[in-house]
């Protein structure tokens, strides 16, 4: 693959080991460690596949494989337990993980509420919304990684006696702003909004009072609309996880695509969907075959090779041997294909595509088991019983029961963001973010204009039905496109449902109370929601008098664009 001068700059900054390293160096760094323990010779398939831009593992493997030191995983989740000592540790433990560049996720459920006493020693708890700020605090401290910033997410059941405070915890802008928080909602709570009935709060089995659940619905979609957060997730459909009886789902990682336990961690890496396009629109499925088993592969030996600061989480990740496969360039795809993201045509097409991934996925996950073993904690009785598990084709099912699987889960539809920015497709399964957009910051003003864009605009030809950006799109499209996704997803899905300006809170209740239960999570960002926007979509009309302008233009999306392509540029 050859890199654009933009790409270029980018994979420079962020992953090259020194100023002489190349793409293809770096392509042949990243596969020789990945067949570190290989018996055979996958080092130069690996780093062929690397090369050739079909799968790109995620950021810090690419950073920090074949480094002395520095972790290859994106993502943890932390326990938070109720004592001063739990929360010591996980402050500890996250400003260790932070410093390695991954992001931590936590659930302060089960931290005791504001007010609360504290036996023994006197006293009130200042309840869970404080020890967020304290440990934003430790982040802000942070470069993680050598090349990012801290991130972290928090999620908080919906029955705790502060989750009116956790909802508003991030209103005023900058504050917590290197965490996302997220609600866990249950079918209980949701029957409950639907029904107006009361909904108990509940902390250590005492009750602590009742309110309309529809008052913390509205409060959600509320700031939701105004600030695009908290975000969703429903605790029902992230606990059932393939690992439930071994490894109980404790939160997510900062980007609503990996469910984890306490002290869990998952490796990425994603498809580039458009590289398994042959001619103009038929796809290749042996080759997408291939690399996809080439991928399991190369995920799962960085269980082995990588460098863990935390014996837990060393322990944790041998255990399950859980990865996250994804892709990236969704919206390209389809535009191969001319199809329209969220139209029927094109959800058939994605569920298709997502049903081969799903199970070439497994298949190899199998391979890998009669091979090296399946993971330590697998059971084939309790594992046959996972709610995913049941949705695999009967032939897959009784082939793993027979010979194992390696990894208890493999698949996660992460966000890719700056990578995505190497092949330069959009990230993760997202449609294209705008066709033309004016950048304003404090440096300049810029224009960027989609390749396919200026040619369709510079020929004079109408723009094809199927050449849409988010704005062209209802939020019932990304319902439609992350659901279908979800389905055949074992891990969870990142997606930001984007809606329009002047959206109110009373149409996102509507379509989100509907689609949440065929997700784990939801992010909705309306445009314009949050202080700071500095990307703002272009007419037709004003691409075409920028364009007779002669003025500079940029052809490639830069890393700001991945960014803040939700509005803002916290994490």
């Amino acid at each position: 693959m050859q890199l654009s001068d933009s790409a270029l700059k980018i994979v420079s900054a962020r992953y090259f080991l020194d100023d002489k390293e190349t793409w293809e160096t770096l392509s042949l760094r990243v596969g020789k460690e990945g067949a570190r323990y290989e018996t055979s010779n996958y080092s130069d398939r690996f780093s062929q596949m690397i090369f050739d831009g079909d799968f790109l593992p995620g950021g810090r493997i690419l950073r920090n494989i074949g480094r002395p030191r520095g972790s290859l995983f994106n993502c943890y989740v932390l326990p938070v337990g109720d004592s001063r000592e739990e929360i010591g540790q996980w402050l500890k433990d996250s400003l260790i993980l932070w410093g390695e560049g991954g992001g931590v996720g936590c659930n302060v459920s089960f931290l005791r509420p504001k007010g609360a006493p504290i036996k023994g020693v006197g006293g009130a708890s200042s309840g869970p919304v404080s020890f967020l700020e304290a440990s934003d605090a430790v982040a802000k401290t942070v470069e993680s990684g050598g090349s990012r910033r801290a991130a972290a997410l928090s999620t908080m059941l919906v029955s705790h006696p502060d989750i009116l405070d956790f909802i508003d915890a991030k209103l005023v802008h900058g504050k917590l702003s290197h965490y996302n928080i997220s609600v866990a909602v249950t079918e209980e709570f949701l029957e409950a909004v639907e029904k107006n009935d009361d909904w108990e709060f509940k902390f250590a089995q005492q009750s602590y009072g009742k309110i309309k659940a529809r008052t913390i619905w509205k409060k959600v979609m509320d700031n939701m609309v105004r600030c695009a957060e908290p975000g969703l997730l429903n605790w029902d459909n992230l606990r059932s996880n393939n690992s439930y009886y071994f490894d109980e789902i404790l939160s997510t990682n900062p980007c609503g695509e990996v469910p984890l336990g306490a002290n869990a961690v998952c490796d990425l890496g994603s498809l580039v969907l458009p590289n398994f396009i042959t001619g103009s629109i038929n796809t290749n499925w042996k080759k997408l075959e291939q690399t996809i088993k080439l991928a399991v592969r190369f995920l799962d030996n960085i269980i082995d090779i990588n460098k863990y600061v935390l014996h837990e989480i060393d322990v944790n990740a041998h255990n399950g041997r859980r990865i996250g496969l994804g892709v990236m360039g969704l919206a390209e795809y389809l535009f191969y294909k001319k199809l329209r993201y969220g139209s029927k045509k094109a959800i058939d097409e994605i569920e298709k595509l997502m049903k081969f991934i799903r199970d070439t996925t497994y298949e190899a996950s199998v391979e890998l088991a009669v091979e090296k073993g399946a993971f330590p904690k697998f059971d084939p009785v309790q594992y046959g019983k996972a709610h995913f598990v049941r949705t695999l084709p009967a032939a897959l099912r009784m082939l793993i029961k027979d010979k194992g699987i390696r990894n208890v889960t493999l698949m996660a539809m992460a966000p890719t963001g700056t990578i995505s920015l190497i092949p330069e497709v959009s990230s993760g399964i997202e449609p294209l973010f705008s066709k033309a957009y004016l950048r304003k910051d404090r440096v300049s003003e810029r224009v960027y204009i989609h390749p396919l864009y200026k040619t369709i605009m510079e020929s004079g030809e109408d723009l094809p039905e199927w050449f849409v950006d988010v704005k062209d799109l209802t939020p019932a499209d990304h319902f439609e496109t992350q659901s279908i996704i979800q389905r055949y997803t074992d891990g969870a899905v990142s997606k930001t449902i984007n809606m329009p300006k002047g959206t109110s809170s009373e149409d996102l209740s509507k379509l989100t109370l509907e689609y949440i239960r065929d997700l784990k999570g939801v992010t909705i960002y309306v445009d314009e929601s949050r202080e700071g926007q500095i990307l703002t979509h272009m007419s037709d009309k004003e691409v075409r008098n920028y364009l007779k302008s002669s003025k500079e233009i940029e052809n490639s999306a830069s890393e700001e664009t991945v960014r803040c392509a939700s509005g803002s540029c916290e994490l």
